[in-house]
């Protein structure tokens, strides 16, 4: 019987792992939240524990016994500190192998990289088993602006005519899965990526093949695109704005998102999701028709960017 610790598990990836373990044979799930009423998946395997990676010593009863740690932590400047304190509890909890989230895009430079690489040479020097789950972009998040904008006629970004091959977050979870129910995973970087390496106009097409209507692709200027952003979405902060969009859109606007492997068909037997399938079953972030008031407002961004439509 294995004993899974998954941290975040109100995250992205922690709940997909969570939903995907659930009712898994041989698996008991710990489900490590800071607010256990926005834990919705239930099985018989999974219980719940609290605990926050930002208080250390929450983390012992949680840790307690665990065989396995997925371990995640929210894109900020402490996510070295996360991963360090997550590192020493499992040191005093015994020996459990730890998959950790890592990333296959190239953010050397990025203001993360330092405290990102910190907890991952925290991780690989503790004498622990680990797995690093190493995802490219994922489709959940890097294409949510894309369905917001989606009944305006047009998708706003600065990737330029760099590539990503987009990956779904439930093929992340898959993959994990198998590494921690597997063997043979030890000291590993698993890069996981999707099936196509696309740029954001082929994006838009698939998108606008989707919902049957044209949606257009304007890239914006890094500077304008961040005014843009600041003025218009919930995120007000220009370093919290950094952090969260404008160097993930760069690196795949420089091409050092410009990876792709069969990591995850070599590792699971199974082909990796597609954009279209993953539209196909995500259609209604995109379907819902246009407003009289999205269509005015679209109408005005278009006149706006013009200068910057592509396709």
């Amino acid at each position: 019987m294995r004993t899974v610790l998954i941290t975040t598990a109100n995250g992205m990836f922690g709940n997909a792992l969570a939903r995907e373990l659930a009712g898994a044979p041989d698996v008991q799930v710990r489900a490590m939240v800071r607010d256990r009423s926005k834990f919705t998946a239930d099985a018989p395997n999974i219980e719940v524990f609290e605990g926050d990676m930002d208080r250390p010593e929450s983390l012992a009863g949680p840790m307690e016994g665990v065989t396995n740690v997925f371990l995640a932590a929210p894109i900020s400047d402490q996510i070295g500190v996360r991963y360090k304190n997550v590192v020493e509890a499992a040191k005093q909890s015994g020996q459990p192998h730890i998959a950790a989230i890592h990333g296959a895009v190239n953010h050397k430079g990025d203001t993360l990289e330092q405290p990102f690489s910190a907890g991952i040479e925290a991780l690989k020097s503790s004498g622990l088993p680990w797995t690093l789950i190493s995802p490219t972009s994922v489709m959940e998040t890097a294409l949510s602006a894309t369905a917001a904008t989606a009944p305006l006629g047009c998708v706003l970004s600065m990737t330029g005519d760099g590539k990503n091959a987009l990956v779904a977050n439930r093929d992340v979870a898959i993959a994990t899965r198998a590494v921690i129910t597997g063997n043979g995973h030890d000291g590993k970087d698993y890069r996981f990526t999707g099936p196509q390496l696309l740029d954001m106009e082929q994006i838009c097409a698939a998108i606008s093949k989707q919902v049957g209507r044209k949606i257009t692709y304007y890239d914006l200027p890094e500077d304008e695109f961040a005014a843009m952003m600041l003025k218009n979405s919930e995120i007000k902060d220009p370093v919290v704005l950094e952090q969260m969009v404008i160097m993930h859109l760069r690196a795949w606007k420089e091409g050092r998102a410009e990876v792709i492997t069969d990591t995850f068909s070599d590792l699971t037997g199974q082909a990796g999701t597609t954009l279209e399938a993953w539209l196909e079953t995500n259609h209604q972030l995109f379907d819902p028709k246009p407003s009289i008031g999205q269509r005015a407002t679209g109408a005005l961004l278009r006149a706006k960017y013009s200068k910057y439509a592509k396709g």
